[in-house]
């Protein structure tokens, strides 16, 4: 599901407040989830787009189209010419929107930006921390974007289910994989994931065979629209779990209750990082070996961070994933289990159901 002119209306509203605050008469963006996030207009990721939001409220877009959904003003501009595509996209995206800039102070996500500012003007201010501020809250089209990703994942899930097995090569099985999530996804997925490998804590797929008695993490993560969903499933290749790996297994499936139960508005995200650590460490255990889980939204990983080294606070609107694993050689790799979350006013609001058995 793409963004709606209704959530990048409201999303243009917050960043007005946020100029109004700054006494700064608009913001020029130009990175491409920015551009999208505002305007609701996802442009070719070879191609360049920019728009202005003026204290005022209008939204001029510099890009290569005739049409986007959230926007006063086009100023189109040409990204190829006779087909080819050129580089000077970004420079004729600012002279398109430069009619548009009228005197005053600006502000922009200068990682992307600072090619649109104008010769001998002020410096724009950097709205870079603020505009990821607002993103961390999620807005209702942006969580239907990711539940459509959910969806996505779960064809991934069964598919992995009916492809993996012993002698299987791990590239041709993400091929079957990455075929059946494009068919279901309708369209080109830019991004499909991180772990599709048998026998190891993750990574791209392999020209490897899988062996009976390894274990296959699936650490799905599709891009539908620009949002991404992040979670992950483990399988036994051979579909027959050892003691062992079923052991593990309910050691990790048995953690996810004591945090859900945890989860609210206000929560440290280390608290909740550190009662997973203490759960493992139970019986001599070796507790965590990585983060708890992170954001996700128009980036795999956002905030909040489930992790000891940055200092993150669960707030309302916040879509996280918690992913526990347990990784020794006796299990033939390893297991790792996650979840999508939505943090509520009343808790949390569990997004993914697939199930999370090892077969």
């Amino acid at each position: 599901m793409k963004l709606t002119t209704d959530g990048c209306r409201a999303r243009q509203q917050k960043l007005l407040e946020s100029l109004a605050d700054r006494k700064l008469d608009g913001a020029v963006l130009a990175q491409r989830e920015h551009v999208y996030y505002f305007t609701g207009h996802l442009h070719n990721p070879m191609h360049a787009a920019a728009a202005l939001i003026t204290a005022d409220g209008t939204v001029t877009l510099a890009a290569d189209t005739d049409d986007a959904p959230a926007v006063d003003e086009l100023a189109p501009y040409a990204a190829d010419r006779y087909c080819t595509m050129h580089c000077q996209q970004l420079e004729e995206a600012a002279a398109a929107l430069a009619p548009a800039i009228g005197p005053g102070k600006y502000g922009a996500d200068l990682a992307g930006a600072t090619v649109l500012t104008r010769p001998g003007g002020d410096l724009p201010v950097d709205l870079g921390a603020e505009i990821l501020r607002l993103r961390k809250s999620k807005h209702p089209d942006e969580i239907a974007a990711i539940r459509d990703c959910i969806r996505l994942t779960e064809v991934m899930y069964d598919t992995a289910k009916r492809v993996i097995g012993p002698g299987v090569d791990e590239v041709a099985a993400f091929s079957e994989i990455l075929a059946a999530t494009t068919i279901a996804g309708g369209e080109f997925l830019e991004y499909c994931g991180n772990d599709f490998q048998a026998n190891a804590m993750g990574g791209k797929a392999r020209r490897r065979t899988m062996n009976a008695g390894e274990l296959y993490i699936l650490d799905a993560g599709p891009c539908l629209h620009g949002y991404h969903a992040d979670n992950c499933r483990t399988f036994a290749v051979d579909g027959a779990p050892t003691g062992a790996q079923l052991e593990a297994w309910a050691r990790i499936d048995g953690v996810f209750s004591r945090l859900e139960a945890m989860i609210a508005p206000g929560l440290s995200a280390v608290a909740l990082y550190d009662a997973a650590d203490a759960y493992f460490q139970e019986d001599g255990g070796p507790g965590m070996t990585h983060h708890l889980g992170h954001g996700i939204g128009l980036r795999p990983h956002e905030p909040p961070e489930l992790n000891p080294r940055y200092s993150a606070i669960l707030e309302v609107g916040d879509v996280i994933t918690m992913e526990p694993g347990l990784y020794r050689e006796e299990l033939e790799g390893g297991i790792r289990l996650e979840e999508n979350y939505l943090v509520t006013a009343d808790g949390v609001e569990k997004l993914t159901a697939y199930p999370r058995a090892l077969t």
